[in-house]
């Protein structure tokens, strides 16, 4: 069984599996009935029946955040942890953003992602938002004193978490600058679906092909009973397992901040896995404003530079295109409104025959586009637009 809760030394790790097995005692006479499970029968998930809870606490702006009434009726994900931790906590936060990140922008806007702080002495407010934001700016991040998140823990059947400096006592209650400092919390992932119950949990070591399989089940789980509950879930299995078949995708897609009042810059990765050549022959982020696809032309002899828009850009069989800086390029603008760092806007690329790729797009500064971006590729194929 795997363990519920992490604890950096190994003497805690056996207090670590008594809490997990508690907790599972405490579920598990609510799990769902045989034949009633709500994801794939090939899931790690730990099966569970846990009412969405209702508790406050404060959100990284300083507001009161109420969990049962702000999450209502929206598959949400809540995670216990704390920002010191090396491996468990960010791996969560990393898989759910960018299976979160891949889902169309009408199922993304169902899905919210709460993180609590079960560290409050050494996780402000500050220090929870921007560890957060190393994920996605979208995730919640709650804290508040130790008696009020070990009571929201124990409405979802966790154990409080403990805190406790190193045996050498190099530690203090505060940390201390070598993470002398050990943290046992409990580690699952419990997912509250829209009828406001949890019918899952998701221990360490889920990967992201098992959030990918999953979360289309979960998002199909509603108030619905009966033959509309059976059709839903049947329709949902049928659309992870068309997610599963080979398809065009795009990674590593940025836009840039403007440096002045012209457009914004887009670059992506766009990869064909077919055996036959494909066409992009549109590019959308109509949250922002119109894209278009453009080339930068260079004139060696003239020492010159110049762009031109191109109507399509080719994908080989098998392969892949890189729109980067002084290559191939997408143009956003006008732009509706003003770009933030860090924020993610939805990109819709069309393809002639793989039809339609989603993906988020992060918004990036010039500062980070040497970084971000690949080296220019020579692409051919492209088609000029008369």
């Amino acid at each position: 069984m795997p363990s519920a809760r992490l604890s950096v030394p190994r003497a805690a790790r056996a207090t670590s599996l008594r809490l997990l097995a508690l907790a599972l005692i405490g579920m598990g006479g609510c799990g769902p009935a045989r034949g009633e499970r709500v994801v794939a029968a090939e899931s790690g998930a730990v099966d569970v029946s846990v009412r969405r809870p209702a508790f406050t606490l404060t959100d990284t702006d300083g507001k009161p955040f109420a969990f049962a009434e702000r999450t209502a009726g929206r598959l949400t994900f809540l995670e216990f942890g704390y920002t010191n931790c090396p491996d468990v906590c960010p791996v969560h936060m990393a898989n759910l953003a960018t299976v979160i990140g891949k889902l169309a922008p009408s199922d993304r806007m169902r899905t919210t992602v709460v993180f609590v702080s079960v560290d409050p002495e050494r996780d402000s407010a500050q220090v929870i938002r921007k560890w957060l934001d190393n994920f996605d700016v979208n995730f919640i991040g709650l804290r508040g004193t130790r008696a009020e998140v070990d009571a929201a823990q124990q409405l979802v059947g966790f154990g409080a978490a403990i805190i406790q400096a190193d045996t050498a006592g190099r530690g203090t209650a505060k940390g201390t600058a070598n993470g002398a400092t050990t943290v046992s919390h409990a580690a699952p992932v419990v997912v509250f679906s829209a009828d406001d119950t949890a019918h899952v949990m998701y221990p360490f070591g889920t990967r992201q092909s098992d959030w990918a399989r999953d979360i289309p089940l979960l998002l199909a789980r509603g108030g619905k009973s009966g033959a509309e509950a059976t059709a839903s879930m049947a329709s949902a299995q049928s659309a992870a397992q068309s997610a599963a078949r080979p398809t065009a995708t795009i990674e590593r897609a940025y836009v840039v901040v403007p440096a002045g009042q012209g457009p914004a810059a887009l670059y992506f990765t766009a990869r064909n896995p077919f055996a036959m050549a494909d066409t992009i022959v549109s590019i959308g982020t109509e949250a922002i404003g119109p894209a278009s696809l453009h080339q930068s032309m260079h004139d060696k002899a003239a020492g010159t530079i110049h762009m031109m828009a191109v109507a399509a850009l080719e994908v080989p069989p098998h392969g892949a295109v890189r729109l980067t800086p002084g290559g191939f390029h997408g143009m956003i603008g006008p732009l509706s409104r003003p770009l933030v760092r860090g924020e993610r806007i939805a990109l819709t690329v069309r393809f002639e025959h793989a039809g339609v790729a989603r993906a988020d797009a992060t918004v990036i500064t010039y500062a980070d586009v040497d970084s971000a971006t690949t080296p220019v590729s020579v692409i051919t194929g492209a088609k000029r637009q008369d």
